[in-house]
């Protein structure tokens, strides 16, 4: 096959050559934030997390953070020397790590294509530290667990379970597996961020199985304990294993209280809490207004990790509010919710909200921001029509605003409030053009919702738009569709899977394309139509 990535004719004489050379040494910009790797602290030790973004996994959610702090700081009422500790759906194995740190006698379990990276954190982290080796094992919930954990064997004292509870479809799965391991003298902790409406529906189940205990509460985390029902019938998990709904049953509460304090029931505080979080626009702002003049702002001073990125220096940093954090937000380098960076001489703050892979912020987003705010001798976006697909948290659409263009940002429905939110906050009265959000599910009837004649744009800007799920080709018929002449496709994206090297390969026989960055696995193709003869 031809090569097809050499620089058009207008590029030739550019320093486009010296900048690719210069690009290589380091994508990773300066703040406290890494997507990669994050360093915590507890049980006075340093941890190093390294985590991989291919899977619900092989991310660090915040409850793992809450349960982590407050086993930690609660030793005196949960002592883990010497008990036999199973972790529940692992993922990166922060838990497991300070269970371990704590002197438990750890087993780590979750589906078997995390164990990789969870067998190496819990390596890095507990050799030559801990009084016991803790174990990493494969467990599907749900699955013939009599004969694969026969209960006669497995025994625990204690089993963790932190943001087990999210989007997917295996609750009844989760359910039966905690009750199969929960027997009399095992104590089960669980820790959830309650986001959705199936989390209330778990939460229900989960108080008609175990007796429960309210340990924590903060906003929409809890932590929750909980023992088995002594000589509770085991039809009732039977019939959650096939799905089914039992009976109505007494929820058992044995903490002060409701979940939430004052006689405010659980889900309408969540809700509300949730409801608050999720303001837009005017209200965002004027929120913001009263609490930097009710708490003020500081910016944590933590370890700085330092590298060049794509010839300039970005830098960000976490910001938190003294007054309002909840206790179980350690002093570590991340903390989910909300991030401070600075591109185009401006602070954004980008808000993240882990219900679904296009709120986080992922690695080429930073890369792309960096490449374009560093290189505007290659991509003046001033003055240009912008389409961003998959915007996610919006940090893409915002810099290109910052840069003089006229941006629209697209993605699902369940993104566009935190998207919104988060162009609004940050390009209000700072740019020269208002950035526009709407939805746009890839694929489908483009030309009759968006017409080309209608719809025609300068750059197409892709950021971390392939990852693991189902809708590649659909990707690329989408960014074809829009891809018109004298249409420019940025794709900016970090190489993990299988899948995404078949996609490179796809993209460049569908479009005229030019490596524009590359560092490692992180790579910037810019991509034009092929003319039609």
């Amino acid at each position: 096959m031809e090569e097809d990535e050499e620089q058009p004719e207008e590029m030739e004489e550019s320093p486009s050559e010296d900048v690719h050379k210069q690009q290589r040494q380091g994508w990773t910009p300066f703040f406290f934030f890494r997507t990669d790797k994050e360093m915590y602290n507890y049980v006075g030790q340093e941890i190093v997390i390294q985590e991989g973004l291919d899977s619900y996994g092989g991310m660090i959610w915040p409850a793992a953070l809450a349960l982590s702090q407050y086993l930690d700081s609660h030793r005196d009422q949960l002592n883990l020397m010497d008990k036999a500790v199973l972790e529940i759906g692992a993922g990166t194995g922060l838990l497991s790590v300070v269970a371990s740190l704590l002197g438990a006698w750890v087993t780590a379990t979750d589906l078997p294509d995390v164990l990789s990276n969870l067998r190496y954190n819990l390596s890095k982290n507990t050799r030559g530290r801990c009084r016991h080796t803790p174990q990493v094992a494969p467990l599907s919930w749900g699955y013939d667990l009599e004969r694969t954990y026969p209960t006669t064997v497995y025994h625990y004292d204690y089993i963790l379970a932190a943001d087990v509870v999210y989007h997917h479809d295996f609750l009844d799965e989760l359910l039966a597996t905690m009750k199969h391991f929960c027997k009399p003298g095992t104590t089960l902790i669980w820790a959830n961020k309650i986001r959705l409406e199936s989390d209330y529906t778990f939460l229900d189940k989960f108080k008609r199985v175990f007796h429960t205990r309210l340990l924590q509460e903060e906003e929409s985390l809890i932590i929750l304990m909980a023992t088995c029902r002594d000589g509770e019938e085991r039809e009732e998990i039977q019939d959650l294993q096939k799905g089914k709904e039992t009976g109505e049953g007494m929820i058992s509460q044995e903490a002060e209280g409701d979940c939430c304090h004052g006689n405010m029931d659980a889900k309408s505080a969540w809700i509300n809490a949730e409801e608050n979080a999720g303001l837009d626009g005017d209200a965002v702002n004027q929120n913001e207004c009263n609490e930097e003049k009710t708490t003020g702002r500081s910016v944590n001073s933590l370890d700085k990790v330092e590298k060049d990125i794509f010839s300039g220096k970005v830098h960000a940093v976490k910001q938190t509010q003294p007054d309002r954090t909840p206790a179980w937000v350690p002093s570590n380098n991340s903390s989910f919710g909300r991030d401070v960076y600075h591109y185009r001489g401006q602070d954004i703050v980008i808000h993240e909200s882990i219900e679904s892979f296009g709120a986080v912020m992922w690695p080429a987003a930073l890369a792309l921001c960096a490449f374009l705010d560093n290189n505007r001798h290659i991509v003046d976006l001033q003055d240009k029509r912008v389409l961003e697909l998959g915007a996610g948290t919006g940090l893409v659409t915002i810099v290109a605003s910052l840069l003089g263009a006229s941006v629209t940002a697209t993605d699902l429905p369940e993104v566009l409030s935190n998207l919104r939110s988060n162009v609004m906050r940050n390009t209000r009265g700072r740019c020269k053009y208002t950035p526009t959000v709407v939805a746009l599910p890839w694929g489908g009837d483009l030309e009759r919702a968006y017409p080309t004649s209608e719809h025609r744009y300068d750059y197409v800007l892709a950021a971390d738009v392939v990852y693991h799920h189902d809708y590649l080709l659909e990707l690329l018929a989408t960014m074809k569709h829009f891809c018109q002449p004298g249409t420019s496709v940025i794709w900016a994206n970090k190489i993990r899977l299988e899948s995404d090297l078949s996609f490179t390969d796809t993209f460049k026989e569908a479009f005229q394309t030019t490596l524009l960055a590359e560092d490692g696995e992180m790579k910037i193709y810019m991509g034009r139509c092929r003319d039609i003869s």
